[in-house]
C-alpha cells in the first residue's frame, strides 16, 4: 500500500515539474503547425485513401508489413474514426502525444532531467522539420506517433523486459522506420551514462557496458518476433506478399553505403523545406555538445570510456539515417530522416550539462535559433502543401470544365489522366521527394484528386480503356493546349507531358 502511495506521489511529481515545458512545446507546435489543424490537406496518398475501402487500407497496410497499423484501421472502422473525415482530430491528438514521447525519450536517456532540459530535449524532436511530414499524411499522423511513442517506451531502461520487448513489436510493426528510434536512442542512453554518471572505475564501464547490451538484446528478441510476425501474415494473407516488405532489395552494399552517406548530408544540410542558417547553427551547436560531453567523459572516467562515447554517437548517428536503407528501394523521404530529430535533442541537454556558464548561454541562444528556425520550417511546409491542394484543385476543377463542354460528357463513367506532372510551374521550396508534389504526378492520387476538386465519381478505367486514352494522347498534344482533353465513348482522357 506504501508503494502504491510512494509511486502515486512519484507521478503527480512529475506531473506538476513536467506541465510548464509541456505547454511551452504545446504552444510552439500549434504555431508551427496550426494551419494543418482545422482543414483537410490533401497529400498524394490521401487523395488515394478517399477512394479505397477500409478493407484495401488494410489490406495495404498489411502490405507494407503493418499489421499494428492494419489492426488500428481496423478499430477505427469499428468505431467510425474515419481516416480522411477525421484528419484533423488524428492531428489534434498526434501533437500532445508527440510530446509526450519526447519527454519519455529524454527521461530514458538522461537522469532526473529538469523542466527545462525537458523543454530543450521535446521542442528540436518534436519540431524538427522531417517530423512534420507524419502531419503532411494527416490521415495517418496519429498511428505514426503511436509508434514512436511506443519506441520511447522500448527506451525505458526502468521497465520489465517483457514492456520493453512489446514495446519494440508493436513500434515496429506500426511503422518501420522508428527502428531508427529505438536503435539510437538506446546509444544515447549509454552516451548519457558514460558522460553524466559519476564513477571511473573499468568495472563501473563494464556494468554500463552490460545495461547497453541488455537493451540490445531486447530490441534484437522484439526484431525477430516482429519477423516472424511479418512472415505469419505472409502466409496468412496470401494477397499482400507482393508488398514492400516481401520484396528482396536489390542494392548492392556499396550502393547503400553512399545513400548512407547522402542521408547523413542530408540530416544536417538539407537541400530544401528547412531555414539554411537553423541547419548550420544546429550542426555547430551540435559539435560543441559532443566536444564538451567526450571531454567531461575523458575527464571522469579515462580514454576508454571516452572513446566508447564517441563510437556510440557515431553508431548512434548511422542508426538514425538508416531507415531510408530498409526495404527493397532507397529514397531519402524527410520523414525516414526522422529519427535524427532524438540523436540531435539528445545532445544538446548532455553538452548543456557539460558545459560551464558562459558556453552554456552559447548553446542556449544556438538551440533557440534552430528551434524558431524549425518553427519556421514547419509552418512553411504546411502552407505550401496548402498552396498545392489550392492550385491541384482549380487546375483539376479547370480540366473537368472543359470536359463537360462535350454535350457527350454526361455519359462519362471513367476517367484516364495519361502521363504526369510531378513538379508545378510555380516550384515550391518545400517540394521534396514524396512532400508537397502534385497530386497530377503520381499515379493512385490522379483520380482521388478529381473526386476531391470536383465531386465526380470516377471509375478506373479498364486495360482496354487504357490502351485506347493512350492511343487518344499520341497525337503529342498536352494539357492545356487545345485537343489534351476529350471524349472515347464512355471515357474521359487527360493528356499530361509524358515524363
Amino acid at each position: 500500500m506504501q508503494a502504491e502511495m510512494l509511486d502515486a506521489s512519484v507521478a503527480r511529481d512529475t506531473i506538476s515539474r513536467l506541465a510548464p515545458p509541456f505547454w511551452a512545446v504545446l504552444g510552439l507546435n500549434i504555431i508551427a503547425r496550426g494551419q494543418a489543424l482545422f482543414a483537410p490537406m490533401y497529400s498524394i496518398d490521401s487523395y488515394d485513401v478517399a477512394r479505397k475501402s477500409f478493407s484495401g487500407e488494410i489490406a495495404y497496410s498489411l502490405s507494407d508489413g503493418r499489421f499494428v497499423r492494419a489492426a488500428m484501421w481496423w478499430l477505427q472502422a469499428q468505431i467510425g474514426f474515419l481516416p480522411i473525415e477525421s484528419m484533423s482530430a488524428s492531428m489534434c491528438l498526434s501533437i500532445p502525444l508527440f510530446i509526450i514521447a519526447g519527454f519519455i525519450f529524454a527521461a530514458a536517456i538522461v537522469e532526473d532531467i529538469s523542466p527545462q532540459e525537458a523543454f530543450a530535449f521535446a521542442a528540436p524532436f518534436t519540431l524538427h522539420p522531417f517530423a512534420t511530414e507524419y502531419f503532411y499524411y494527416g490521415e495517418v499522423a496519429f498511428v505514426t506517433v503511436l509508434a514512436v511513442f511506443c519506441a520511447a517506451i522500448g527506451c525505458m531502461e526502468r521497465l520489465s523486459c517483457a514492456a520493453l520487448f512489446g514495446a519494440v513489436v508493436l513500434a515496429l510493426g506500426n511503422y518501420q522506420v522508428v527502428i531508427g528510434h529505438i536503435a539510437a536512442g538506446s546509444l544515447l542512453v549509454l552516451v548519457a551514462d558514460l558522460c553524466l554518471c559519476d564513477g571511473a572505475s573499468k568495472s563501473d564501464l563494464s556494468v554500463l557496458l552490460s545495461r547497453f547490451l541488455r537493451r540490445t538484446a531486447v530490441l534484437l528478441a522484439g526484431l525477430t518476433v516482429y519477423v516472424l510476425c511479418l512472415i505469419s501474415t505472409k502466409y496468412l494473407f496470401p494477397a499482400v506478399a507482393s508488398g514492400r516488405a516481401f520484396r528482396a532489395s536489390s542494392l548492392e552494399l556499396f550502393q547503400r553505403l553512399r545513400t548512407l552517406g547522402a542521408a547523413v548530408a542530408s540530416s544536417f544540410l538539407p537541400p530544401q523545406g528547412i531555414i539554411p542558417t537553423a541547419s548550420i547553427v544546429a550542426v555547430l551547436a551540435l559539435v560543441l555538445s559532443i566536444f564538451l560531453l567526450l571531454r567531461a567523459t575523458l575527464q571522469r572516467r579515462d580514454s576508454s570510456a571516452a572513446l566508447v562515447a564517441a563510437l556510440a554517437i557515431v553508431a548512434a548517428l548511422v542508426c538514425a539515417t538508416i531507415a531510408p536503407l530498409i526495404g527493397d528501394i532507397a529514397w531519402l523521404a524527410p520523414r525516414l530522416l526522422s529519427p535524427i530529430a532524438l540523436w540531435i535533442a539528445a545532445l544538446g541537454p548532455i553538452g548543456f550539462r557539460c558545459a560551464f556558464a558562459k558556453l552554456n548561454l552559447c548553446l542556449v541562444a544556438a538551440f533557440a535559433i534552430v528551434i524558431a528556425g524549425y518553427v519556421g520550417a514547419d509552418a512553411s511546409i504546411l502552407f505550401d502543401q496548402r498552396r498545392m491542394n489550392l492550385w491541384d484543385h482549380q487546375e483539376a476543377s479547370r480540366i473537368i470544365a472543359r470536359l463537360e463542354a462535350d454535350p457527350a460528357f454526361g455519359e462519362v463513367t471513367s476517367l484516364a489522366v495519361v502521363g504526369r506532372r510531378k513538379t508545378h510551374p510555380l516550384a515550391l521550396a518545400t517540394s521534396s521527394v514524396d512532400m508537397n508534389t502534385s497530386g497530377l504526378g503520381s499515379p493512385w492520387s490522379k483520380l482521388g484528386l478529381f473526386e476531391q476538386a470536383t465531386g465526380y465519381r470516377f471509375a478506373t478505367p479498364t486495360d482496354a480503356q487504357w490502351q485506347a486514352a493512350i492511343d487518344y494522347c499520341r497525337h503529342g498534344t498536352v494539357w492545356p493546349l487545345p485537343g489534351s482533353v476529350g471524349l472515347v465513348h464512355e471515357l474521359a482522357v487527360v493528356c499530361l507531358p509524358q515524363r
